[in-house]
């Protein structure tokens, strides 16, 4: 059982880390808001709403 959550883990870790290369290319202008994937889209806007709260 152990080995599966670890396995799970990583995959989801991976997925994470796609996901930060994407939202980098965006705010680099490369990519449009339109061709994000979703948890791209999800990491931006909790990094707008970190932004907004410091900013306040």
């Amino acid at each position: 059982m152990r080995q599966k959550s670890f396995v799970a883990q990583k995959k989801h870790q991976k997925r994470r880390k796609r996901a930060k290369q994407k939202v980098k290319l965006h705010e680099q202008g490369q990519l449009r808001y339109e061709e994000l994937p979703r948890l791209a889209r999800e990491l931006l806007a909790r990094k707008r709403r970190q932004q907004a709260r410091s900013a306040a």
